[in-house]
C-alpha cells in the first residue's frame, strides 16, 4: 500500500542519515513530493494524501524542508502490514 511504501521510505531515509552521522527524528527531505512519488511508483496526489494522513494521525510532523518522525513504532507497524 501507499502507507507501507512511504513509511518504509521514511524509516530507510532516517537510517541512511544515521549511518552518515546525522541521527535525528527530523529527516531532511531534499526531494519534492513529485520526486518521492516517482521513486516509489506512486502519484503525487497519493504521496500528498498519505503524508497528510500520517500527519493527522500524529505519526509524523511535516516541517519546513523535512519530516519529523513522531511515532517510529507506528511506522514500523505499517511496513510490516
Amino acid at each position: 500500500s501507499a502507507e507501507e511504501k512511504i513509511a518504509a521510505f521514511l524509516l530507510n531515509l532516517q537510517a541512511r542519515y544515521a549511518r552518515i552521522g546525522s541521527a535525528s527524528v527530523t529527516i531532511p527531505l531534499p526531494m519534492s513530493r513529485q520526486d518521492i512519488a516517482d521513486h516509489l511508483g506512486l502519484t503525487i496526489e497519493t504521496v500528498s494524501r498519505t503524508l497528510t494522513k500520517l500527519s493527522r494521525d500524529k505519526t509524523i510532523l511535516i516541517v519546513p524542508d523535512g519530516v519529523r518522525l513522531l511515532n517510529n513504532e507506528r511506522l514500523d507497524q505499517l511496513t510490516a502490514a
